[in-house]
């Protein structure tokens, strides 16, 4: 068993290595250990590496620190370099979603206030009595605003909801 470990609180990369024909476990780190390191490191390995070997069932069992291997210095750049990644990926994605929902929000008030516009629109018209082409044109131009809000909002919309009861008969 070979493990590359990672110990965040202190920026530390251990390998282990679990040599079952003489029953010992064995790990290097990065850089130097401190002592208080190297028993939170111990600590971890024996009742968490240790109970998924052999390592207390056969005796002796030997656990021993190797020192700095320099070869992990770029497995921990890896590492970091993923979990940067990882990160502005994360942030990148998070951006997007709220220059997406500023978009959205713009848009649904530019199109509500078109709906208000239209409606407006219609009423003058109906109160100078424009004929049936002139009001299936402004019923349609209506029902693509209404479409084009939706589009953006959350909350959705029919004809129902946004035309008065005194212009209802004429866009229904």
């Amino acid at each position: 068993m070979k493990e590359l470990l990672y110990f965040s609180a202190s920026d530390l990369m251990i390998q282990v290595n679990y040599k079952p024909e003489d029953n010992s476990i064995y790990y290097s780190s990065h850089r130097k250990l401190t002592f208080g390191e190297r028993v939170v490191v111990e600590q971890y390995l024996l009742t968490n590496v240790a109970v998924k070997t052999e390592y207390y069932k056969k005796h002796p069992a030997v656990l021993n620190y190797l020192g700095i291997n320099g070869k992990l210095v770029k497995d921990l750049n890896q590492f970091h370099l993923k979990n940067t990644i990882k990160s502005l990926k994360e942030k990148e994605a998070t951006v997007d979603a709220a220059v997406k929902e500023l978009i959205d929000q713009a848009m649904a008030n530019y199109y509500f206030e078109q709906i208000g516009a239209k409606l407006l629109e219609i009423r003058k018209q109906s109160a100078k009595g424009a004929g049936s082409k002139v009001c299936q044109r402004l019923k349609q131009e209506l029902h693509e605003l209404i479409d084009a809000y939706n589009l953006h909002s959350a909350q959705k919309v029919s004809v129902r909801d946004v035309v008065p009861g005194d212009l209802a008969a004429l866009i229904e």
